[in-house]
């Protein structure tokens, strides 16, 4: 929570900070049915389609380094109490931004084929 012109806000995930921050900068706009969309060119929702497949990619590549790596440290016993919570605080967020993003490429997705876009 943090204040604002003497008003409290509310986060809505709090545990979940980039879905948060990703739900809060979708830019939506209304069909002409009334139903909402997103309010980006085909083109934009394009691209960001492709960088989220590359960026969850990127992401779950290093999750798994990740784990051949604390696998190696228990292998060899070594003492790192501390550091292994801090991973796993690093895995918690990594996995939060993995799931905000595929809920962005997601909505993309949706609307391109909507618009009856192929070939993204």
């Amino acid at each position: 929570m943090f204040e604002q012109e003497n008003k409290q806000i509310q986060f809505s995930n709090e545990n979940s900070p980039f879905t948060e921050l990703f739900s809060l900068l979708k830019r939506y706009e209304n069909l002409s049915s009334g139903l909402p969309t997103l309010a980006y060119n085909s083109d934009e929702l394009k691209v960001m389609y492709q960088h989220i497949d590359n960026a969850m990619d990127a992401l779950l590549q290093g999750l798994q380094d990740i784990g051949h790596l604390m696998n190696m440290i228990a292998r060899d016993k070594k003492e790192v109490t501390d550091d292994i919570n801090n991973i796993g605080f690093f895995i918690t967020s990594i996995s939060n931004l993995t799931e905000a993003l595929n809920s962005l490429r997601s909505d993309a997705d949706c609307v391109l084929r909507d618009r009856g876009v192929s070939n993204y």
